[in-house]
């Protein structure tokens, strides 16, 4: 999000900070996003900029006050009646509510690393499977199967808030592909245990002792703590590839052979 979108997440973050609401908020508010996702005319209407603020809270209360929480129904009316500079970005915003309060219930309950830790295994175990990939990422493959396969893997198996986001990741997408979904969902947890995401890619697993001299190391680069995700990939040849929010630091044999070849092409030019 940029601009007045990322503006205005900040601060509804921050009304939900302040009300954290119970246990069904995050999957109200992940109800929500789903709506507004699937109906354009509604979208359009509550993330109409020119339209009134008051009138776009009134859409809301008529569609949805006794069919949610009082928690959730005041903060759907705080959202729309902030600015938001496209229908998606009010879309996304629901559904990083939806999934934050989900963080902060099960961060409450002390279960938040569990959760952030389950998200990251099974987004690993999706990549490293192509006919789990093939089922649970095809848009055509009907939502309800998609989600009923998720419950056969996970249920009674993972946290109540991993079971809930993972169902709503890969059964009501909203436009994204099911990795960056997960991704999103991981560095959502990270962000909230106040820690930097840090994915690092080798060929071999990392020892413990190694793991938590880069997690030092880069804690100091960034300023502040950083948690180690390993991902193991034999397409890496020779030391690290590490990846924190946009920024990729690759430290790769494969990467500075590629930039010894750049420089040679360009020296015979």
């Amino acid at each position: 999000m940029l601009g007045a979108s990322r503006t205005s997440l900040e601060t509804v973050r921050e009304v939900l900070a302040n009300n954290p609401g119970d246990a069904e908020l995050g999957e109200q508010l992940l109800a929500i996003a789903t709506l507004l996702a699937s109906e354009s005319t509604l979208r359009g209407s509550l993330g109409d900029p020119g339209s009134a603020a008051a009138q776009r809270i009134a859409i809301v209360d008529s569609l949805l006050a006794g069919k949610v929480s009082a928690v959730a129904l005041n903060l759907a009316k705080e959202v729309v009646s902030r600015r938001w500079s496209s229908g998606r970005d009010l879309v996304e915003a629901f559904g990083t509510l939806g999934a934050e309060a989900l963080f902060i219930q099960a961060e409450a309950d002390g279960r938040l690393d569990a959760v952030q830790n389950q998200l990251f295994d099974f987004s690993r175990a999706v990549a490293a499977n192509g006919e789990l990939q093939l089922v649970l990422g095809n848009p055509a493959v009907p939502g309800a199967q998609r989600s009923a396969v998720v419950g056969s893997l996970v249920e009674g198996r993972v946290e109540p808030e991993t079971f809930v986001l993972l169902k709503d990741a890969v059964s009501n997408p909203r436009g994204r592909r099911l990795d960056d979904a997960l991704t999103e969902l991981v560095e959502l947890a990270a962000v909230r245990r106040r820690e930097l995401l840090a994915q690092v890619r080798a060929a071999v697993e990392l020892s413990n002792e190694q793991s938590e001299r880069l997690a030092t190391v880069l804690a100091r680069v960034y300023g502040q703590p950083v948690q180690i995700q390993q991902i193991l990939d034999p397409a890496v040849v020779g030391g690290v590839s590490v990846t924190i929010n946009d920024e990729v630091i690759d430290g790769t044999t494969v990467h500075r052979l590629e930039q010894a070849r750049r420089l040679l092409v360009g020296g015979q030019g």
